[in-house]
């Protein structure tokens, strides 16, 4: 993966250049020192991934992010965490908080490898949409069956969202990320909220911080669901959710 940092701390440099140089699929192109010097890179660049600082002089950095028109993934790397929520509205991968350890470093670095092969998979996959039936034992609830489409507020904006393109919803604190086919909204609510607005024939909730779509899970392999690549926790508590549609 091409990677830019962009920060005015030549520390902050050194440390991501390190912590990289373990990691053999992370290539630093360049390390910016401005966010304008990052932008006459991008300019005539094209990178996979950014390390953002925010508070760097004259442009900010998540003023930077909103001069983007098509953004690469962006970890940002920050000592202030106030602009969290503000980052993940602008659907960033992670948020660093200074001083970051090489463990919290590969975290954050994982999530980034999840989503490129998530928008990978979604950029190949053919157009036609394959349907199918709910399963026989489907349990209806307060939503309709035939309802197709949902509307989620997030990234200051009210999306409508067709279900087929949901994949998972996963809870950080007091946001949920909702995972699609070709991007990700991010949404100031809580997940139990979800839960009682999505069709229970086609989601269920299998972890305190995870609902998927049944229809997208390619296979369950002990106490965890592989949607897409991406492997998600089975919670002791709700495994029973998952049980029913198995029978």
């Amino acid at each position: 993966m091409r990677c830019l940092i962009v920060d005015d701390e030549p520390l902050a440099h050194r440390v991501i250049n390190n912590y990289c140089d373990n990691l053999s699929f992370l290539n630093i192109e360049k390390g910016c020192y401005s966010a304008f010097e990052a932008i006459s890179y991008l300019n005539e660049n094209q990178v996979d991934l950014i390390f953002l600082d925010i508070n760097m002089p004259k442009l900010k950095g998540l003023d930077f992010l909103r001069t983007l028109n098509n953004p690469p993934l962006i970890i940002i790397t920050s000592a202030y965490q106030e602009y969290a929520m503000e980052g993940y509205e602008l659907a960033i991968q992670d948020y660093l908080l200074k001083p970051f350890s090489f463990e919290r470093f590969l975290k954050a670095v994982n999530k980034v490898v999840q989503q490129k092969k998530l928008l990978e998979t979604s950029k190949n996959k053919s157009e036609l949409e394959i349907t199918t039936k709910p399963p026989p034992n489907s349990i209806s609830n307060s939503a309709s069956n035939h309802q197709e489409h949902i509307f989620i507020k997030g990234d200051k904006k009210t999306h409508q969202v067709a279900l087929d393109a949901i994949l998972y919803l996963e809870s950080i604190g007091s946001y949920v990320k909702i995972y699609l086919k070709d991007k990700t909204i991010v949404s100031l609510d809580r997940l139990t909220n979800f839960e009682n607005k999505l069709p229970n024939n086609l989601f269920v909730r299998i972890h305190r911080s995870y609902i998927i779509a049944v229809r997208k899970i390619d296979f369950i392999e002990g106490n965890r669901v592989k949607i897409n690549d991406v492997f998600i926790p089975v919670g002791s508590v709700y495994k029973q959710n998952l049980t029913k549609f198995l029978k």
